[in-house]
């Protein structure tokens, strides 16, 4: 079957000092009356722009999740409901089909400050499928208060899917299994 390489970005608001921000994103919607198409994850990779502006050498988070339906967003930006959220993220969530977590250190330099990744965590669920959509769920923490130019941070992201063929009954297990919370 053939290869298909989902690649994009998006902006969104970073909270400093500890405050967590979460946003999410749809990366892929497929809608025909041809359900016998899926998509099978092989890759996905996702990481903050390296730009950075003021802020003091400080550490910052990106935490994400790509799902096949929509979480429950936070009721509020305050951290408990952030975490509250996060808390779908879990390898236990049907609707969750990969994983990953990126470390920065924010770098306070003479004339221009930047971001450095110093380690990259990236699980993928093998054999998890998407038939319909493709949501990018991310959570960002950072200790200091350096922020992108323009007082956010652009997410980006690569996702490699293989489409595969699958049997109506099949096709109709996965998007079950796609919008439950934990169904096995």
């Amino acid at each position: 079957m053939s290869e298909r390489t989902l690649v994009g970005s998006f902006g969104m608001r970073l909270s400093a000092n500890g405050v967590p921000s979460a946003a999410e994103h749809i990366v892929f919607a497929y809608e025909s009356s041809d359900q016998t198409k899926s998509w099978k994850i092989k890759e996905i990779q996702c990481w903050l722009d390296p730009q950075v502006e003021a802020g003091g050498d400080s550490r910052a988070l990106l935490q994400y999740c790509l799902t096949t339906d929509f979480l429950t967003p936070p009721a509020s930006s305050l951290t408990a409901d952030v975490r509250v959220y996060a808390r779908q993220f879990n390898a236990e969530d049907n609707r969750g089909i990969a994983w990953g977590m990126m470390d920065y250190q924010n770098r306070d330099a003479a004339t221009s400050d930047f971001r450095v990744p110093s380690f990259e965590f990236n699980a993928i669920a093998d054999g998890r499928r998407a038939i319909n959509y493709l949501i990018l769920n991310v959570i960002q923490n950072s200790e200091g208060s350096a922020l992108s130019p323009t007082g956010g941070s652009v997410v980006n992201y690569r996702i490699l899917m293989e489409e595969i063929t699958v049997t109506p009954s099949e096709s109709i297990l996965h998007q079950v299994r796609g919008l439950a919370q934990d169904v096995s």
